[in-house]
């Protein structure tokens, strides 16, 4: 697990499997951090994702996406943001995930 403190005063952990990959990520903090940065490659399927529950009537907070290669889940308001995203496939055998995003 790596902990950085942003310079807008969010906290985001990422946290590596074995193979050094990013398999989750948490946020929390005054400022929603850049999505597009922490998701990486993820993003594109983030945005997909959001864009299809916008499309069908689903906006504001908090942001829930659950899919087969990503879960993500971001809420807050002005000052008090949180949330994570994980990719499921690469989660080690030995990490429950709900003691990571806690």
């Amino acid at each position: 697990m790596q902990e950085v403190l942003l310079e807008t005063g969010t906290s985001v952990r990422e946290y590596t499997n074995a193979g050094g990959l990013v398999f989750a990520v948490v946020w929390r903090g005054p400022v929603l951090p850049d999505l597009s940065v922490l998701l990486g490659d993820y993003f594109k399927t983030f945005k997909t994702e959001m864009e299809q529950a916008r499309a069908q009537g689903k906006r504001g907070s908090p942001a829930s996406v659950a899919h087969n290669k990503l879960v993500v889940r971001s809420s807050g308001r002005m000052r008090n943001f949180s949330g994570y995203a994980y990719a499921p496939e690469l989660i080690p055998v030995d990490v429950n995930i709900n003691d990571v995003l806690q």
